[in-house]
């Protein structure tokens, strides 16, 4: 399919191709961080940063006058970018980045780091120890913000239409509904009559399907091709009288859409579902079934594409399930259609077309179907990615075999930056005689079990620096490899559990990267202990401080560099 969609220009100033001009804001937070950290002590570091122009600490700079304070001073120092430095980013970093955006800094630009649940409640016994690892995230932040560009978000408007595939009961009782809600509906169904296998049973509700003003019926139909993207699916079909209803051959090609949101109601699983589980990018279980996507594991960035499927194709049900189901599904694309627009905000992984050989390994690793593979001249395919779709979890990014893809914030060079200033590098810092010890956490799992860990005030050793990804997935072999290169004492990586990642598949993707990693560096001579993986719940802050704490131990044992 081939995406189509405007883009709605970034708020604000452009960005220089320079560093940017960089605000930092400590927030003092009362005296949950002042009152363990040295506040000016790191705003004092952070002017030190490149590309730092202001950097100072205020008692709360998520108060109504902190705020004001805030969109001043990014305005009297012409400030491109800032980074907030206090508490979580799941609860302020909407309200930073408006902030922020009514001063001109586009909302992309705004990066915020937790130093109280991150450094001053897990580590306030220790206070020069707690200040020295803010200062490290602090300056973490500021080269992972230096880094990022605005860039034009991806817009479309959803077409108030639905295209229904499948004629039996659950198609047509979807189709009732959506079409007595007021929206026009395109039923199409192979058979040359409508009911499926409970035909006999279903004589009323095809007689109301039929003679409905706001249902267009299309009989001896394929669905033969679809194009388009996210609110403007347009759909080619043939038509013509049938004899082997699994394989269509031949007819009239008609084009039809486009579609807002389109319901697969096939009924149990043959080769038509295999063709429209491939047109419309479905998984498929290992009967054929096209099964439900865990929505409520999806991330905050995930765009709902309007797809839906109900009945038999989805799992074997009978009749109150499947008429059920097709409430559901009928609800669902209501409520998607209902939206009118939708805007992309996830930073978008892009294909260099130079590097790109069409392999297509990205292609199978995006667990949100963004990527497709376009012929060119040339002979090789080119990855294409559907910035409506892509969240920017970066797993096709580790598995691109030239490096064709990148993802904005999160390219190679940018979380060796981050790695740097992580392991002393750069970094005007307090003396410490411990060697960092590098932690790369996932969003959805370790970073948020270390935010609890810090709320409940458990303790864990100061020695650690964390790096966030948006999911675990996006690791490679050589960052790890690197990040013992550069003089971490260790590396643990956390990810979500099994069955429960957020970008499908991306753990066990950074598991791969992880055994890659453990046998280079087994070969290289390195103590086991020195590199972990761990699945760590999110909702689990003892368990998290329990990790860490032991696995520092671990690495102290036998000693970094041996």
């Amino acid at each position: 399919m081939v995406a189509s969609f405007s883009t709605v220009q970034p708020v604000g100033r452009t960005a220089s191709h320079q560093l940017g001009r960089i605000g930092v804001f400590i927030c003092e937070c009362g005296d949950k961080v002042a009152g363990v950290l040295d506040v000016e002590f790191l705003a004092e570091s952070a002017r030190r940063l490149p590309g730092t122009i202001y950097a100072g600490h205020a008692p709360y700079w998520c108060s109504a006058d902190g705020r004001e304070r805030l969109q001043e001073t990014i305005r009297a120092e012409r400030l491109e970018r800032i980074v907030v430095a206090g508490c979580s980013p799941r609860t302020h970093r909407r309200l930073f980045q408006e902030t922020a955006a009514e001063a001109g800094v586009d909302r992309a630009l705004v990066g915020l780091v937790n130093i109280r649940e991150g450094c001053a409640w897990p580590h306030r016994g220790e206070a020069g120890a707690a200040t020295t690892r803010a200062q490290a995230q602090i300056g973490m932040e500021v080269v992972h913000v230096a880094e990022l560009t605005p860039r034009p978000r991806a817009e479309v408007h959803i077409t108030p239409a639905v295209l229904v595939i499948g004629g039996g009961l659950a198609g047509m009782t979807a189709c009732l509904e959506l079409a007595d809600a007021g929206v026009p509906v395109t039923l199409v169904e192979r058979a040359p009559t409508l009911g499926g296998t409970a035909a006999p049973d279903t004589r009323d509700l095809t007689d109301a399907v039929q003679t409905h003003p706001g249902i267009s019926v299309k009989l001896n139909t394929h669905v033969a091709n679809v194009d388009g993207s996210v609110g403007s699916y347009l759909v080619t079909t043939t038509n013509h009288k049938m004899r082997n209803t699994s394989t269509p051959r031949g007819g009239k090609r008609t084009q039809h859409g486009p579609f807002g949101a389109i319901i697969v109601a096939t009924g149990v699983p043959d080769q038509e579902t295999n063709e429209l589980a491939k047109l419309l990018r479905l998984p498929q279980d290992a009967q054929g079934y096209l099964p439900e996507c865990r929505i409520r594991l999806r991330p905050g960035t995930y765009v709902e594409r309007g797809v839906y499927v109900c009945g038999s194709a989805h799992y074997p049900c009978d009749a109150a399930e499947t008429q059920f189901q097709a409430y559901s599904a009928a609800s669902r694309a209501l409520r998607h259609l209902r939206r009118v627009k939708m805007t992309a905000q996830a930073p978008v992984a892009q294909v260099n077309a130079e590097k790109c050989n069409g392999c297509g390994d990205c292609l199978t690793v995006c667990p949100f179907a963004a990527v497709t593979l376009e012929e060119r001249l040339e002979g090789l395919s080119l990855s294409v990615i559907d910035p409506l779709l892509c969240t920017g979890c970066g797993n096709c990014v580790s598995v691109c075999p030239v490096g064709a893809v990148t993802v904005a914030g999160w390219a190679d060079s940018q979380l060796e930056a981050q790695m740097r200033l992580a392991l002393g590098e750069a970094l005007p810092q307090a003396a410490s005689s411990q060697s960092p010890v590098l932690i790369f956490a996932c969003e959805w799992s370790g970073y948020a079990a270390a935010e609890l860990a810090g709320a409940q005030k458990l303790s864990y050793p100061s020695s650690v620096r964390m790096i966030r990804l948006d999911c675990s997935g996006r690791l490679q072999p050589g960052l790890i490899l690197k990040a013992f290169e550069m003089g971490a004492a260790g590396v643990l990586v956390l990810g979500c559990e099994p069955k429960v990642c957020h970008y499908e598949r991306g753990n066990e993707r950074a598991a791969a990267a992880y055994q890659q990693a453990e046998a280079i560096t087994g070969l290289l001579g390195l103590p086991s202990t020195r590199l972990q993986i761990a699945w760590t719940p999110p909702d689990d802050g003892p368990a998290f401080a329990e990790l860490v704490t032991r696995f520092v131990e671990g690495v102290e044992e036998v000693g970094a560099g041996k």
